[in-house]
């Protein structure tokens, strides 16, 4: 039941099964949503976000029986169903091959609010879930989508030549408040098609390849029926939400049409009709090279325009903007997708993808000038958090932006830079940690190295022991005086 006064209600895809494998070693013999952030579990951020919003109950969808098990012993110890004040989770076991858009099919039946919102299990966010639901009703929306920046734009992780992967591209009118275009590939793809009245509709659109979809959606529960009439969409991002711009597109020609016959014609000649069918594609903000941009003649009868990654974008946008004053100035239909593009000047935003994203949103979590306040955590004066149980050795330091659990022993001239140690941690004499993530109960030697590294829960680093821009899974033994740089250590199955 949606709580009481709010008018929607939480749903968590909090993964499990193949999902975890994005995270392995890390994560074998712990799903992805339980592995720490800043020493907490990964899914109690979003259950954070919910919580701060008003709910006191949330559905936390989980794929496969085993991390299911694992997720419901956690939030059955953490969120009692005996306690008044906290919020109340119902775990919904799904299969582990079931997409997002299968998953959110799955509750269906369960959802009687007229709003619904759906959050990614691995997003860290400070936006006011309330604010986007109340935005999302004022303008009577079917879909908000959340969007940030990329951090790295895809052309600096792509070779020259090559067309991106794993590439969102969005479509926003000018004012950035309307999803106009979208569509969402693991795979490179090189030539995009845009139909022309789409953009004719709003007068310009931008399509970005800077921006991510953040998965964390305001739906209006109306869109359970086209999940529940369309069975081949699988994913909220790759299926359903290209899906809906697509039908919108439609429905905007159809409502255009319909007024076509109440509007007042305008005579026009042949040259204002070739005008009208002249889109300018513009290269960042000034073109390429500082032209006005390379403009493209439709032949009569084009519906769509071409965009290749011939010209890589600067700063990932193209701008297809028409030059005739938009269809939408007089008979466009009113917009039922909309967006709330996150600045990060404002707030933060970041999902746990990869073994970079983990290290990187750990630190920026364990830091009091970028997202501390998202732990709860108090800062020192030092601007650092060390448990008052741990043990400082003679002259061992830890720097700003750091965190160590309790119960932990810091070894005689053993330092900590940017990093986020665990419980029950034990640092040898002379022990460097830096840029890293240790979990609980990780033992490291006397003058060993740990940088750009993540260690699961119970790694040993026997003396002399180095290890740079690695990631050892859980239990794992390092010999004394090896040095391993690039490496994904785990034990072999058995």
């Amino acid at each position: 039941m949606p709580s009481a006064g709010l008018g929607f209600q939480g749903i968590i895809l909090a993964g499990g099964g193949g999902d975890d494998k994005q995270l392995f070693p890390l994560s074998a013999g712990t799903p992805k949503a339980l592995l720490p952030v800043a020493n907490k579990p990964l899914l109690s951020y979003p259950l954070k976000t919910l919580s701060d919003a008003g709910l006191k109950t949330a559905f936390v969808i989980v794929s496969g029986e085993k991390a299911s098990a694992a997720i419901s012993s956690w939030l059955q110890t953490e969120y009692p169903a005996t306690t008044n004040s906290a919020l109340h989770c119902e775990v919904i076991t799904v299969p582990e091959d079931y997409g997002t858009a299968d998953a959110l099919r799955s509750v269906a039946s369960k959802i009687t609010a007229s709003t619904l919102v759906v959050i990614s299990g691995d997003l860290l966010t400070d936006v006011p879930v309330n604010a986007l639901v109340a935005s999302h009703q004022m303008h009577r929306a079917l879909a908000t989508v959340m969007l940030c920046p990329r951090k790295v734009s895809p052309a600096s992780e792509t070779k020259p030549g090559k067309p991106p992967k794993n590439v969102d591209y969005i479509g926003l009118d000018l004012n950035r408040e309307h999803l106009l275009f979208y569509t969402s590939s693991p795979d490179a793809v090189r030539d995009l098609k845009v139909p022309l009245s789409m953009i004719r509709e709003r007068g310009a659109m931008t399509i970005s390849s800077d921006l991510v979809d953040a998965h964390l959606y305001i739906f209006d529960r109306s869109l359970l029926l086209t999940l529940e009439n369309q069975g081949s969409l699988n994913s909220l991002r790759q299926d359903l939400m290209p899906y809906l711009t697509l039908q919108h597109m439609k429905a905007a020609n159809r409502y255009a049409a319909t007024n076509a016959a109440d509007s007042i014609p305008v005579p026009t000649s042949p040259s204002m009709n070739m005008m009208q069918r002249q889109v300018s594609v513009i290269e960042g903000e000034g073109g390429l090279n500082g032209n006005s941009g390379i403009t493209q003649n439709a032949l009569p009868g084009s519906n769509y325009v071409d965009m290749a990654h011939s010209m890589p974008p600067v700063g990932g946008a193209l701008s297809l903007v028409s030059r005739v004053p938009p269809s939408g100035s007089a008979s466009s239909a009113p917009s039922s997708l909309r967006v709330h593009v996150v600045q990060h000047s404002n707030n933060y935003c970041a999902r746990v993808t990869s073994h970079e994203t983990f290290g990187e949103v750990n630190r920026e979590v364990a830091d009091p000038n970028v997202a501390l306040h998202l732990s709860g955590l108090r800062p020192s004066k030092y601007d650092n958090i060390v448990a008052t149980t741990t043990t400082l050795g003679n002259k061992a330091t830890v720097a700003s932006a750091c965190i160590v659990g309790e119960n932990s022993v810091l070894g005689d001239k053993s330092s900590i830079k940017r990093s986020v140690l665990g419980n029950g941690i034990r640092l040898g004499t002379n022990a460097k940690v830096i840029n890293s993530v240790l979990m609980d109960n990780v033992v490291v030697g006397d003058n060993c190295t740990v940088q750009n590294s993540i260690l699961a829960t119970g790694v040993q680093l026997k003396e002399r022991a180095s290890v740079k821009d690695c990631q050892v899974g859980p239990g794992y033994t390092i010999p004394a005086g090896v040095e391993y740089k690039g490496e994904v250590l785990a034990k072999t199955a058995k």
